[in-house]
């Protein structure tokens, strides 16, 4: 998924540098410990367990809100920094170095609260290890704090239980308290049991949540591969039904030489044995006509063939074509009398259609302009003649991409008019209307042999 697909995203970096400005702070707030000590008093005076296991609820707390302050800033920290920096390395190094050099940097400082770096701070730096590899392909960094956040809280809990303090665990001062206090009042066990049973827990949690978002992440993937497998096949059938329609076309199109062979052959016959004047005149229209179709016909065969026309009998080809349309009025036309009189040779047929397609184009971009403005000139220019289609619409804020229409086409029509521009020796140039505040295109074909404009 891009990034343009999952929207405007919050970036991990502030996240990171405010959770560990707020574990800086937290290490000069000690009203925790204060309050750990109390139940605890009142745990051996009134012999209560239950205190004791709310000394033991608080002081998971305290420690776990720490841990996921300094742990967390650093995870999302080194994301951000892996990606910006473009080292994937970063993402995994950075958090091993960063959290142990935090531990003692606090015990540099002597601040109030000094954390023990034991057996939960080194399993929870081998958790950020793991987490990164297990959500790997979990886009947001959200859903990979979540599951870290009840990794390390899970964690915490491995110290206030007695059963592990052979093992590394709970050697804080805080930790020892708690525990010596369970010996003294004999409940040792129900420390071990709560403090298994909370661990065990919330392991599970973080593992399931973990599988939930990776099998998420899976199919957001698979449902985004088969929509990208649809769109290529849908491609694929425009680009076999073009070919097909256009291929019928071509073939239609060679079809028509033979009634117009005939034609043509009854007419210079007709024009041979008719005396009448007017007759001759008429059989000699029907030659001409048939002539022009001979010559559109080649030129829709064939994108080589060329005919010599005049830049004014090439507009007016084009308009032709667009004037019979309720739009077509809304054209205006530059082009003074020097310049419609230059000779170009061309494929009237094909560049003829390239141009009305770029007309088209601009037509339905002024639907909401009031009212719509369309422009189709001609200039002379160094060794040719520069044709401009321009509009009052919203104009281009990028080039138009291949095989993709605005309009919900099939999106061959600036293909086309390139591929046509091209096969005359031109380039089609995109840009904003200095005129209107549109959209501008623009080519340049040069002259036929012989022409020149002074």
């Amino acid at each position: 998924m891009t990034e343009q697909e999952r929207g405007i995203r919050l970036s991990p970096a502030p996240i990171g540098l405010l959770l560990l400005c707020f574990w800086g702070g937290a290490q000069n707030f000690d009203r925790p410990v204060y309050g750990v000590f109390r139940f605890l008093e009142r745990a051996v005076e009134r012999a209560d367990s239950g205190y004791l296991l709310a000394a033991m609820a608080l002081l998971v707390a305290a420690n776990a809100a720490r841990a996921i302050l300094l742990y967390e800033g650093w995870f999302l920290l080194a994301a951000w920094l892996a990606q910006a920096l473009k080292r994937p390395l970063i993402e995994r190094a950075l958090p091993l170095l960063a959290v142990p050099l935090c531990y003692q940097a606090v015990t540099w400082l002597d601040l109030p609260t000094i954390p023990h770096f034991g057996m939960p701070a080194v399993l929870g730096l081998a958790g950020v290890l793991i987490i990164q590899y297990l959500t790997k392909d979990v886009s947001r960094w959200g859903k990979q704090a979540l599951v870290l956040g009840l990794l390390l809280l899970s964690l915490q809990w491995l110290d206030v239980i007695p059963l592990f303090t052979a093992y590394g665990f709970g050697w804080g001062e805080l930790s020892m308290a708690l525990k010596g206090v369970a010996a003294l009042l004999g409940v040792e066990t129900v420390l071990n049991v709560a403090g298994l049973v909370s661990f065990l827990g919330l392991f599970a949690g973080a593992l399931v949540t973990t599988e939930l978002f990776v099998s998420y992440e899976q199919q957001l993937a698979q449902l985004r591969r088969l929509r990208r497998q649809e769109r290529e096949l849908a491609l694929l059938k425009e680009k076999q039904l073009s070919g097909r329609v256009t291929s019928e076309i071509q073939r239609l199109v060679h079809d028509l030489k033979r009634p117009l062979t005939t034609i043509t052959g009854l007419a210079d016959v007709l024009a041979a044995t008719l005396d009448d004047d007017g007759a001759r005149r008429h059989v000699a229209m029907i030659l001409q006509g048939a002539s022009t179709m001979d010559q559109m016909i080649s030129e829709i065969l064939s994108p080589q063939a060329r005919r010599p026309v005049t830049v004014g009998s090439f507009l007016d080809s084009v308009l032709s074509q667009l004037r019979p349309l309720p739009w077509g009025r809304h054209i205006a036309v530059e082009a003074d009398d020097d310049v419609r009189s230059l000779p170009l040779s061309l494929n009237v047929v094909r560049l003829s259609r390239a141009v009305v397609n770029l007309l088209d184009n601009a037509h339905r971009a002024t639907a909401a302009s009031h009212p719509p403005l369309l422009f189709l000139g001609a200039f002379p220019v160094a060794g040719g003649v520069l044709f401009s289609v321009e509009d009052n619409g919203p104009g281009l804020e990028t080039r138009p991409r291949p095989h993709r229409s605005g309009w919900g086409s099939t999106g061959l029509g600036i293909p086309f008019v390139e591929e046509v521009v091209g096969e005359h020796g031109g380039t089609v140039h995109y840009g904003r209307s200095d005129r209107f505040g549109g959209a501008s295109l623009s080519f340049v074909l040069p002259l036929s042999e012989g022409g020149e404009w002074s």
